[in-house]
């Protein structure tokens, strides 16, 4: 593994195009509504998949529990034969990694055994990442018993389930969606009309798990946002398989979230191929953003092309912009601030101090060790803008023989921000002035991010 990659500036506007990685949570959304379908022995082809850690360690769950997946990594396909429900394997060690979608979908998934004995563990991140509101559901349900072996509702935990046996729950979701469209996107299959009551949930993601579930349903809603409000009702219907056995996969937009801030940054156009009108996914919404400093977007047939011509002003004053609905561009957004604004405040990402790392924590720290001034309070961070001491520390880096060097902290969403930071020539001279710790935990959602960036830096 790499231990650190100094990032080269790009010294021209763009003028390329980039294909994105299929978004990672649609992939594993989708992985578990086709092992949940009644497939009749015909396999689903999910087109455009994401191949990354996390889809891994799904796919490799999936089969560790019996169900028939076949992967191609050169076509973004996979195939797999859904079950109506029934999970081959009663017992078997399943490891999520630091996989929060696989942590949350594949427990609720397990639920639907009867007489299950599970053992399931994380990584040192993931033990300390929230599992209550997921386990306190299935209790509610009384689909499961759980023994500890550490702290209580966290991994490691031996999973006895028992099947659907109760009609409601009251889902404590606050500290991530995930652990409501867990419920929404496995309980279709118990064959048991179901209450969720789930209050003060963000509810862009769930929005995602209720449009992925659409294709795959004997009755699709015509408006999916409409089932985002408590209290959350599910017919226990099912799931079949989508129209003539494919489903298409969106390329990710949280990824899309860093290219839109290079163009920014640098000018010219950049096309992104595949990304639809319409897309289901909330992190449009960062683009959008975007287009108040500048850029601009022109939504083709074949992809989004993404453009700033070079005459447009990207500074601002002071802004403030609330990202509890896309929190994870907060730090696309967080990392290129100093360049763009006097003064940003984001708010609205609390729940991020318990993603991956304390995100809101080591964001600050990050930026501090840059010359920023940062005001971290308990829901938002205030970024006071210093380019010239950034400028300042860089120059004494140099004079060292070193870079200034940015933590990732395991989270690959740093090191793609910080990333796009570095490719800013800052010192006017087209040499590194800033390097990336183990830009390899990139492999989470995004494998070739920084070999993108090198093709679309010698394009340019």
């Amino acid at each position: 593994m790499t231990d650190s990659l100094d990032i080269t500036p790009f010294c021209s506007p763009l003028s390329s195009s980039v294909n994105l990685p299929g978004s990672k949570s649609i992939t594993n959304r989708a992985l578990v509504i086709a092992a949940l379908c009644e497939s009749g022995n015909i396999p689903i082809l999910l087109k455009g998949a994401l191949f990354s850690r996390d889809t891994y360690i799904m796919i490799e769950a999936l089969k560790n529990l019996g169900f028939e997946i076949s992967e191609n990594a050169e076509k973004s396909s996979i195939k797999i034969k859904g079950l109506g429900g029934s999970i081959p394997s009663k017992s078997t060690s399943i490891n999520v990694g630091n996989a929060g979608t696989a942590a949350r979908f594949l427990t609720a998934l397990l639920a639907l055994q009867k007489h299950g004995i599970y053992e399931l563990d994380g990584d040192s991140q993931m033990r300390n990442r929230p599992m209550r509101g997921i386990l306190n559901a299935l209790e509610q349900l009384e689909a499961a018993r759980f023994e500890f072996k550490d702290k209580p509702y966290h991994f490691p935990f031996t999973m006895h389930s028992l099947g659907i046996n109760a009609a409601r729950a009251k889902v404590n979701a606050q500290a991530s969606s995930q652990i409501l469209s867990a419920l929404l996107l496995v309980l279709p299959a118990s064959g048991k009309n179901l209450e969720l009551e789930c209050p003060n949930v963000r509810t862009a993601y769930v929005a995602l798990t209720e449009a992925v579930k659409t294709s795959f349903q004997k009755e699709c809603a015509a408006d999916y946002t409409n089932k985002c409000i408590s209290p959350f009702y599910i017919r226990g219907e099912g799931y079949q398989n989508p129209i003539n056995n494919i489903f298409q996969i969106e390329p990710d937009l949280s990824s899309a979230s860093y290219f839109f801030a290079l163009t920014l940054l640098h000018g010219g156009s950049l096309m992104l191929p595949g990304i639809p009108e319409k897309p289901v996914q909330g992190d449009q919404v960062f683009a959008n953003l975007l287009q108040s400093h500048g850029l601009k977007i022109n939504k083709k047939d074949t992809g989004w092309l993404i453009e700033r011509s070079k005459d447009v002003t990207i500074s601002g004053g002071k802004v403030a912009h609330d990202f509890n609905l896309f929190s994870d561009t907060f730090l696309t957004y967080a990392a290129i601030a100093p360049l763009i604004n006097e003064c940003t405040i984001i708010n609205g990402i609390a729940h991020t101090r318990l993603q991956e790392t304390d995100r809101m924590k080591a964001m600050a720290k990050e930026l501090r060790k840059l010359g920023q001034t940062i005001i971290e309070e308990a829901d938002s961070l205030q970024i006071i803008s210093n380019p010239k001491a950034l400028i300042e520390m860089a120059q004494i880096a140099r004079t060292k023989g070193e870079l200034l060097s940015i933590e990732t902290y395991e989270d690959h969403r740093f090191a793609m921000s910080f990333g796009i930071l570095g490719t800013y020539d800052l010192l006017k001279d087209g040499r590194p002035w800033l390097k990336i710790k183990n830009p390899n935990c990139c492999s989470k959602t995004f494998p070739n991010f920084f070999k993108t960036l090198s093709i679309l830096n010698s394009a340019s």
